[in-house]
């Protein structure tokens, strides 16, 4: 029952939107405007209804990607990021075996999640008192299947890195219907909506 919870954490994308892993040091031959995601300050949750009664939330452990990004042109920016599946974590580990297998993710046969953007629009400018906020349109693929989907996406912040470099930061919220990617175990008792949440820092 609480297995078929992790079913939704296929369904991330990135959806996103988009973590452990060690952390990518900035590189100095990426082109100007690249940023590189690091997964150790990065994080991808994922959360559907159980029962009719609670809400339920798991994460996917490894997310890799670049995003590229010019605060004067934002609308030019793009995304895009790999979430092997086997990742999954739900606190349980015979749940998370559950979702790796054919009633979810397949991550035998389908290894990986992953999402492109085809198209960014300006939904609010940057002010003192607001964050700017993207819409961000593109495919996720999950499961083998490939979907078009829209994600809201704020800029948490920018500033510079620990060690030399810069750091941006992004946070994406959509929600998806996992039947869309052939995902449809135990639907009467876990919500076909999944909410997804891709919190990502990057450098450059």
């Amino acid at each position: 029952m609480l297995q078929s919870l992790s079913i939704l954490g296929g369904l991330v994308l990135g959806a996103a939107l988009l973590v452990p892993g060690p952390a990518t040091a900035p590189s100095t031959t990426v082109e100007d405007g690249v940023w590189t995601i690091d997964a150790v300050h990065s994080t991808a949750l994922f959360s559907a209804v159980h029962l009719g009664a609670s809400r339920f939330y798991g994460r996917f452990n490894e997310l890799s990607g670049e995003i590229t990004f010019d605060p004067a042109k934002p609308e030019a920016s793009s995304v895009k990021f790999t979430i092997p599946v086997d990742s999954v974590d739900t606190n349980s580990s015979k749940r998370d075996q559950h979702l790796r297998g054919p009633d979810f993710f397949s991550s035998k046969e389908f290894a990986t999640a992953s999402f492109e953007s085809k198209s960014v629009k300006v939904a609010q400018k940057a002010a003192d008192d607001k964050p700017l906020m993207l819409e961000v349109t593109g495919e996720l693929e999950l499961a083998g299947k490939k979907r078009e989907v829209t994600a809201m996406v704020e800029q948490v912040g920018m500033g510079p890195g620990s060690r030399g470099g810069e750091l941006v930061g992004f946070e994406a919220r959509l929600t998806i219907q996992r039947s869309d990617f052939g995902i449809d175990y135990m639907l009467g008792g876990l919500s076909d909506d999944v909410q997804l949440i891709l919190s990502v820092e990057a450098a450059r």
